[in-house]
């Protein structure tokens, strides 16, 4: 998914059979949320299942990795996180080279 750098989006895990049709999530299951690049998303795993992804202004991709161990086995699942500038909100003046005005005799 693509998220502007200047936001943070709620995370939550949907379980699903081997042929994605969804399923309630197995007895016992916990699940615990990663990111492979902190300096990209800070993610907060809030203990119950779900997360929040915030990005953190640099612009770059991060993979949020979540692993559940239960008693049907391990199972895990990945989302990319792709951080992209946001929208417009200021502007910045930008001086190019000086140039002569007089030339010189």
């Amino acid at each position: 998914m693509d998220l502007q750098a200047d936001k943070q989006v709620p995370l939550a895990l949907q379980w699903t059979d081997e042929v994605g049709n969804p399923v309630d999530a197995p007895e016992g299951a916990t699940a615990v949320y990663t990111v492979d690049d902190p300096t990209i998303i800070n993610l907060t795993d809030n203990g119950d299942g779900t997360a929040t992804a915030a990005a953190v202004g640099t612009l770059g991709t991060a993979t949020v990795h979540v692993a559940s161990g239960d008693l049907a086995g391990d199972l895990a699942g990945d989302l990319a996180i792709v951080v992209v500038a946001g929208l417009a909100e200021r502007i910045t003046v930008v001086a190019g080279d000086p140039v002569e005005v007089t030339p010189d005799a």
